[in-house]
């Protein structure tokens, strides 16, 4: 089975700055700390930051279990924002683990994709399947 990416519902908690909150500079600061996510990084036991610039951070918010499976909840959030800090969110399953190299590389983009959608489009999406 591929490793999948599912489109869910809005973010929630989604960031609710002024109108001029995601200028062109912290967009660009969206796509940067995503880019630099590590696949070691996504599927970390403990919650904390994974990749922090600037003006965002992408973190690792917890696990939880849904349909049997354990999901990783990671989320790219506005740096010095209390409360709805989100811009983009992705729940990755562990089932998409391995321990080959290149597909580890796969999962990373897979998971850097459902990001980067997330945020281009307010939805959550969820990243599941398994690596060849």
């Amino acid at each position: 089975m591929p490793v999948n990416l599912i489109q869910n519902g809005p973010i929630p908690n989604i960031f609710q700055g002024s109108p001029n909150s995601l200028n062109k500079e912290r967009k660009e600061a969206v796509y940067n700390v995503i880019g630099r996510l590590e696949y070691h990084q996504i599927f970390q036991n403990a919650a904390g930051t994974l990749v922090i610039n600037d003006l965002m951070r992408v973190d690792m918010q917890g696990t939880f279990m849904q349909a049997g499976q354990r999901f990783h909840n990671i989320q790219v959030q506005v740096n010095g924002v209390a409360g709805k800090s989100t811009v983009a969110h992705a729940n990755v399953s562990e089932s998409t683990m391995t321990d080959d190299p290149i597909n580890q590389t796969g999962v990373r983009n897979r998971v850097s994709s459902a990001l980067n959608q997330s945020f281009d489009s307010g939805h959550s999406y969820s990243v599941t399947g398994t690596a060849p």
